[in-house]
């Protein structure tokens, strides 16, 4: 399957299960079943997870596959902060490893960051981050419409 296809098809079954939240599905069932299927159905994606804040800290929602985050991570620190601090996208190249970081906000409010780690660092392009951005916009229409 060419890549744009596998990426089309995870659109649409992300939006599918988006529609449906009308109180029978939360917003964190959302963040949990699109990090189970970005790990599951794109095999150079390791990790595919949510952070969300709480207090001063970032803590690891859910997840799927392996990430050497630390599960709490405290404001100030790491790449999550400097993707909050930036207010986008923050990729970081370790290796033949990349990290992906795209925060999404209530307002002005960060809510939490959508984080993907990919191997090899190739596999992982503008059409993946644009597909990553666009879900950070999903969760942030859904939290508008969950909690009004």
């Amino acid at each position: 399957m060419r890549k744009a296809d596998l990426l089309d098809e995870l659109r649409a079954e992300i939006g599918v299960v988006s529609d449906r939240l009308n109180g029978s599905v939360s917003v964190k069932g959302l963040y949990r079943f699109v990090a189970k299927i970005l790990y599951e159905k794109v095999s150079a994606y390791r990790y595919a997870g949510v952070y969300l804040t709480s207090g001063y800290q970032f803590r690891e929602y859910c997840g799927a596959g392996f990430c050497s985050l630390m599960p709490v991570v405290p404001f100030g620190e790491g790449l999550l902060s400097m993707a909050a601090a930036r207010g986008g996208v923050v990729r970081e190249q370790t290796g033949n490893r990349v990290e992906i970081f795209v925060p999404f906000y209530r307002g002005h409010h960060l809510i939490g960051q959508l984080v993907v780690v990919g191997e090899p660092v190739h596999s992982v392009d503008e059409e993946d981050i644009a597909l990553f951005c666009e879900i950070a916009s999903l969760f942030e229409t859904k939290v508008e419409e969950c909690n009004p």
